[in-house]
């Protein structure tokens, strides 16, 4: 995009779908960078099947129609906007998720050097929640765009910090709206031996057992109690922190979120 330009690189695309014909077109949308008439002679003047995967679904649903209408299916990550496609008859939709690469986010076996760690950008009330914690004595460490002395962190970064946190702090309130968000680093931090520590939820409930395979918190309040008790109860938290890595790897990898998503479309 940067080197050529938004119709350069939709007219290659185009000519990579001519030239090798796949059976599958994958894209994650993030910003609209793809001409809509390539995708939508993609999706239906060629024999290619056309799957859009969508993370923001909560407050994005609106902003990316004009894309997704243009897919043969849609893979969603809030379950609201699956239910809502299919009331507006757009029945090709699947219910995805976030997952963890573990072919790239690995347990190291690394000392562990930073008590709590967040990683991400500054934005909203992130700034509020981590100064909560930090004047009630919790030794939170961030790391990510806009925080003072802190920078964007590459991706080898983050597989780093991971890996030398005791605790993976998730501030699960998304960009935009108040919805509770389900987030990568729910399953790459644990996949990473990290233990978590993310924001109550029903949707966190339906991947893991709550003060088993992670840690939740109600409030900043809440997560404050939770950090002091773990971190002074380190057998309990690596417990937390091994039965979270062995959950993930058995039944959240994006590896098996792919495959599920596969599977449902060859039926």
């Amino acid at each position: 995009m940067q080197k050529f330009g938004k119709r350069k690189m939709s007219e290659l695309l185009r000519s990579a779908v001519y030239y090798y014909q796949p059976d599958i077109l994958f894209y994650f949308h993030y910003l609209d960078w793809i001409e809509h008439d390539v995708f939508r002679e993609i999706s239906f003047d060629l024999p290619t099947r056309t799957v859009v995967w969508l993370a923001d679904d909560h407050w994005r649903y609106e902003e990316t129609r004009p894309v997704w209408e243009l897919f043969n299916t849609v893979v969603t990550t809030y379950k609201d906007g699956l239910e809502r496609r299919r009331a507006e008859g757009f029945s090709r939709t699947i219910l995805g998720q976030w997952g963890c690469n573990h072919f790239l986010y690995r347990r190291m076996n690394a000392e562990r050097q930073y008590d709590v760690g967040f990683v991400g950008r500054f934005y909203g009330e992130r700034g509020r929640f981590i100064e909560t914690l930090r004047q009630n004595r919790v030794p939170v460490s961030v790391f990510g765009q806009g925080w003072k002395g802190s920078d964007r962190v590459s991706q080898a970064a983050l597989l780093r910090l991971y890996n030398l946190c005791k605790i993976s702090l998730n501030i699960s309130a998304a960009l935009k709206g108040d919805t509770v968000q389900i987030k990568g680093r729910d399953f790459e931090a644990p996949g990473c031996g990290c233990a978590l520590l993310t924001e109550a939820s029903a949707q966190i409930q339906d991947y893991y057992v709550p003060g088993e395979e992670i840690i939740t918190y109600t409030d900043a309040d809440d997560a404050v109690r939770k950090a002091h008790y773990y971190l002074a109860h380190e057998e309990e938290l690596k417990q937390v922190a091994e039965k979270g890595y062995q959950r993930v790897l058995a039944e959240h990898t994006m590896e098996m979120r792919i495959k599920d998503v596969f599977a449902l479309l060859d039926k």
